[in-house]
């Protein structure tokens, strides 16, 4: 898997996730966000990026989601147990059928722990984890919505 598949199939995950935190945990808080992805299929093992997001980011990414999930995965079950939040995804992305588990830790509105086991196609499983982190406002000017790679 290459990052570049890595990178939706993440977005795609967090946002089963994401249509969770509508209905049930708490709001993502607005403002300037790591995420990291750490992998076997990663480029060097690991990559990092910084988004600033709003309310309106925020509420915008679930629709996306949600409406990707609709359209796309055949199964989007999740579980919750205390703040650990259980997810198992088939989907079909650019032809290629997706299934996935995952394992999401949530430590309040600040961060976010999660490991996914994923098989595209027929190949074999491969580990992810993403960790997701608020580092508090945004910086003046800096843009809603545009990763900046990390260190």
């Amino acid at each position: 898997m290459k990052f570049q598949t890595a990178l939706p199939i993440s977005l795609l995950l967090l946002g089963a996730y994401s249509a969770a935190f509508a209905q049930e945990l708490p709001s993502q808080k607005p403002g300037l966000w790591e995420v990291t992805m750490t992998g076997a299929k990663v480029p060097g093992g690991t990559r990092s990026y910084k988004m600033c997001q709003d309310a309106a980011s925020i509420a915008a990414g679930r629709a996306s989601a949600a409406a990707h999930i609709k359209n796309d995965c055949g199964k989007n079950s999740i579980r919750n147990e205390g703040d650990t939040w259980t997810t198992d995804v088939e989907c079909t992305m650019s032809g290629m059928h997706v299934v996935s588990h995952s394992e999401m830790t949530v430590h309040g509105d600040e961060a976010f722990h999660t490991q996914v086991t994923s098989t595209l196609g027929t190949g074999k499983p491969e580990l992810m984890t993403i960790d997701h982190k608020f580092l508090g406002a945004c910086a003046a000017g800096q843009k809603v919505g545009i990763p900046i790679a990390g260190p």
